[in-house]
């Protein structure tokens, strides 16, 4: 029978947040790309509650932008309430996050994909990958196209895979159980079986959702009120902070009781979660609400925020509650908790089990490590998270597109990025349970805030192709006038006289006895540099980009000093590479379980390969030997290879 074909040079499967960012990547530096979707009313969906940001995921979201994403302008249109999370401690762990509004983030998003030149949005469900094998007898294949659910077929010469939670997916609470996808639209049923049969190891994993309620059936007063910050920032570091002031939204914070628990614990054994009808493993940091009940019997109460969903509907998402009890059961545990004795629903909470992979199947570019140019990216990766699916996405989306340009791919590590911890614990660790990014995972974390991103990640970005000339050149100006303001703060001294006395006396500083420099009194806990405007004549006018940056590295300069230490030594393993074909049987003095490990994971060095569960440091000095004893022989040409003999350390 007759059938549609045709040829694009990378092929994105799925539209959500890493399907988006893979897409945009892909064809804003100039390759023909095609996105699929099962609707195209779900690009950029957000099934789970409607925002950007959040602890650890605003830095994801930030470093997106920095490097050329689209997310944070996107969020920066549509967002209805900011606030600046974890104010109160260090600027490691500030983080933004900002609700959404649903639909106009969707919409928004949208129009940018619709006219994005050589990009092509496609409604259609794919059901195979097509490969090729490489070689005569090689395990290894090769991507070749993808086929459709209809029969049409599509070549090209990378596929990434961005399926979210739509494969196999099946949305389940009490004894209801309907093959779907989110919020009832088409689930992907063809494709795990094609993948499954090209090799690829899959899991089942499940995440959930609460109940969407009708405002009009909510009493606020029995709540608290959570504005928004009264001075936005905006996620993007091209939006100008001016252009996005306005009014906000309100978000309300209430609490679960001892009636709630109560009517939960009761009705357990109606819960598909405990009876034993999911059989997905749940994210461990996001549980549900019977899960809560029952990990944690002590608790009298738990936080449950009551957020907008946008600016044009009456329904209102209870953050803290996902649940996948029965409807009668939901209807009466929202019921106990005050301000919402009289809610209504419109949608049911619900349970979603879903098709991903086991991601150790993929290098640290995102490609298949058996299958030359296919690509994934998102929760599809198994992790959660509409912030860490865009960074995957955006990151399999660049490095598809170098793998035609015959470039090597860009690999972000953990002293550089959020991203390169991300994907770098994806890799090398072994996940049985949907990941999600916190700050406690960084272990340079002072250096990776989000107020730096643009000077950690914006030349990378240009270099990729996806930060302008304007753009970079604003950060090389931003380096320069942060460095020559800090100088300019170390070599200011200003002296015992009663204006400074008494400024210092108004902020609860000790006085002075002698002279000091400006950059000595910003260093003090008590005192910033906004402050010491009054007293600081020469002061040049700086944007409060730059004014944030000095401010920061001169309060930590001692702790930012330290860790950029620890991240030298860091470079130093990362600098040991080892070659990708080593067979680690043959280096005799490492245990058995390392040579499991190190065989299954292929790390790409001695940084890497110390990341990985069950390999231990007694492991890595041998590593270190065999490399050594590996270099000297290739210096001085006696082997290509080190001998069996040679391995044995």
């Amino acid at each position: 029978m007759p059938y549609i074909e045709e040829t694009y040079d990378i092929v994105v499967v799925g539209a959500g947040h890493a399907g988006c960012e893979a897409a945009l990547a892909a064809a804003r530096l100039g390759f023909e790309t095609i996105m699929f979707t099962v609707s195209v009313d779900s690009i950029a969906l957000m099934p789970c509650n409607p925002n950007i940001g959040g602890s650890s995921k605003g830095h994801l979201v930030r470093e997106l932008d920095a490097l050329g994403g689209e997310m944070g302008k996107n969020i920066d249109k549509t967002f209805i309430q900011s606030k600046m999370l974890n104010e109160s401690k260090g600027p490691a762990v500030h983080s933004l996050r900002a609700q959404a509004d649903k639909q106009a983030y969707t919409a928004s998003m949208r129009h940018v994909l619709e006219n994005t030149d050589h990009l092509t949005i496609r409604q259609a469900e794919v059901s195979e990958i097509l490969t090729v094998a490489v070689g005569d007898g090689q395990k290894r294949k090769k991507i070749a196209g993808v086929k459709t659910h209809s029969g049409a077929v599509y070549h090209c010469r990378a596929v990434i895979l961005a399926t979210g939670v739509y494969l196999c997916a099946r949305c389940v609470y009490g004894e209801v159980s309907t093959p779907t996808g989110p919020n009832g639209l088409q689930a992907s049923g063809y494709l795990s079986d094609s993948l499954r049969a090209n090799g690829i190891e899959l899991y089942r994993f499940k995440t959930g959702t609460p109940a969407r309620v009708d405002r009009r059936s909510i009493d606020f007063s029995k709540m608290e009120e959570q504005p928004g910050d009264r001075r936005i920032v905006p996620f993007s570091f091209s939006t100008d902070p001016d252009s996005i002031q306005k009014e906000q939204v309100s978000c309300w914070l209430t609490y679960t009781n001892k009636k709630t628990h109560e009517i939960i614990r009761a009705n357990l054994d109606r819960s598909p979660l405990f009876c034993g009808a999911i059989e997905g493993t749940g994210p461990r940091y996001c549980p549900s609400i019977e899960d809560k009940v029952v990990k944690f019997p002590d608790k009298e109460r738990h936080q449950i925020f009551v957020e907008p969903e946008g600016n044009y509907t009456n329904e209102m998402y209870l953050s803290g509650m996902s649940s996948s009890l029965p409807e009668d059961v939901q209807f009466a545990m929202y019921r106990t908790v005050p301000g919402l004795e009289h809610v209504k629903i419109v949608r049911n909470a619900y349970a979603i089990e879903y098709d991903c992979i086991n991601p150790r199947q993929l290098n640290a570019s995102l490609e298949f490590k058996e299958i030359e140019g296919l690509f994934s990216g998102g929760q599809f990766n198994g992790s959660s998270g509409y912030e860490e699916a865009a960074v995957q996405g955006f990151m399999a989306g660049v490095n598809a597109v170098r793998k035609l340009q015959g470039k090597d791919p860009v690999i972000l590590d953990r002293s550089q990025a959020y991203i390169g911890v991300l994907i770098d614990d994806l890799v090398t660790k072994e996940n049985h349970e949907p990941y999600r990014m916190m700050t406690s995972r960084a272990e340079y974390r002072l250096l990776l805030r989000q107020d730096n991103a643009d000077l950690r990640l914006r030349e990378i970005g240009y270099e990729i192709g996806l930060v302008t000339e304007e753009q970079y050149q604003y950060v090389l100006w931003k380096e320069q006038a942060i460095e020559q303001e800090i100088k300019r703060l170390e070599s200011t001294t200003i002296g015992v006289n009663e204006e400074v006395q008494k400024f210092l006396e108004m902020h609860e500083s000790t006085l002075l006895k002698s002279g000091i420099t400006l950059a000595e009194l910003v260093r003090r806990p008590e005192l910033d540099y906004e402050m010491l405007a009054e007293i600081d004549g020469g002061r040049p006018k700086l944007p409060f980009d730059i004014i944030e940056q000095v401010n920061i590295n001169l309060k930590y300069e001692g702790y930012i000093k330290r860790q950029k230490k620890q991240v030298e030594q860091f470079k130093k393993l990362e600098r040991k590479k080892l070659p990708h074909d080593l067979d680690y049987t043959l280096v005799k003095s490492l245990r058995r379980e390392a040579v499991q490990k190190l065989n299954l994971f292929k790390p790409l060095n001695i940084g890497q390969a110390s990341r990985i569960s069950g390999v231990s440091p007694a492991d890595i000095s041998v590593l270190l030997i065999y490399l050594e004893q590996r270099a000297a022989a290739l210096k001085h040409g006696t082997a290509e290879k080190p001998s069996e003999e040679e391995h044995h350390v």
